[in-house]
């Protein structure tokens, strides 16, 4: 089964408190932070952002159950409306097990996983649909560290900075608690308890458990097309493309909000939404300023040229006709 995913983000929360170290030395057991590893002094964009805080809202919104979670940092993202349907992955750190909607209650500590590229609604709280929840009941007498990545068949993290590596004694399974084997690891996404790491770089960790996500649904495949230049507008010098025919052009479909004067698009579970007059847009962790803000002209709405590639993640090409857009 194919994991639903949708809708995108705006920062990641730090992660506060990592897995214990283990020095090959003497075997000295240390806590240590989970590591951001930086190249050429920018923050590396981790395969499944983490969100951790304090559930202060747990309710139905119509046919759908949502929670709101909360942590008290003064920058970042402070707040996270998350749906949980039937395909997010309820954990326990304590049990290790999975659990139940009905444990996300008021006042539960929870860490929120979603995929870096998952669309999240700009509101607030934002809005999304993440992958994994994991209910946080570790204390001073029980720490279990979770994580959730991709893993390549030497079974090293996306982010190049772990390698987990079973033992005979890990328990490996699937969402649905069917049991798996090493062989069915290499290149897929997964969930890993662990609660030591053999200091190195990268560090290696034995999974006390590994439960393998679903494997992400490809996006359509959407033929080019050329976006003539006389639906192309130049406006205060730059250059604006209309969103609703470039949006549906690439298999998205596009709402208008009147009141609000918001465009939504959608294009299966993909969700992304933009405001006339504010330049903030989103894709995946984060807020993005394009510098300038979506205009409406003859009651269509205009976004910069540079929305395709940045927002909807489209390849562009200047043509003398115009742009080829795929």
């Amino acid at each position: 089964m194919n994991i639903k995913r949708g809708r995108v983000l705006l920062l990641a929360a730090l992660i506060t408190i990592g897995p214990m170290v283990v020095k090959a030395e003497d075997m000295e057991i240390i806590p240590i932070s989970a590591p951001i590893e930086k190249i050429d002094d920018e923050v590396k964009v981790r395969e499944y952002i983490e969100f951790r805080g304090k559930v202060e809202e747990a309710q139905m919104d119509g046919e759908n159950f949502y929670i709101v979670a909360r942590n008290d940092l003064e920058e970042g993202l402070d707040a996270l409306r998350a749906y949980i349907d039937q395909d997010v992955i309820i954990l326990n750190n304590k049990t290790m097990d999975f659990a139940d909607r009905k444990d996300l209650v008021v006042g539960a500590e929870v860490i929120i996983y979603y995929h870096k590229d998952t669309i999240m609604a700009l509101s607030y709280p934002p809005m999304l649909g993440p992958d994994v929840v994991v209910i946080d009941e570790n204390d001073e007498d029980h720490w279990m560290s979770t994580m959730v990545s991709k893993f390549d068949k030497e079974f090293l993290n996306a982010e190049k900075d772990l390698y987990a590596r079973p033992s005979d004694d890990t328990v490996i399974m699937d969402k649905d608690g069917k049991e798996l084997t090493k062989e069915d690891l290499a290149g897929r996404d997964w969930v890993i308890f662990y609660d030591i790491v053999l200091e190195s770089y990268p560090g290696q960790t034995s999974p006390k458990k590994i439960i393998v996500l679903p494997e992400r649904e490809e996006l359509p495949i959407v033929n080019e097309f050329i976006l003539e230049n006389q639906f192309i507008k130049e406006i205060k010098g730059e250059k604006m493309i209309p969103l609703r025919l470039v949006g549906e052009s690439l298999g998205y479909e596009v709402s208008w909000e009147q009141e609000t004067k918001t465009a939504e698009l959608v294009r299966g579970t993909q969700w992304t939404q933009v405001t006339i007059g504010e330049d903030r847009y989103n894709f995946a962790k984060m807020l993005v300023r394009l510098g300038v803000a979506p205009v409406l002209v003859e009651d269509r709405t205009y976004v910069p040229m540079t929305f395709i590639e940045e927002i909807l993640k489209a390849k562009v090409e200047l043509v003398p006709e115009g742009i080829i857009i795929r």
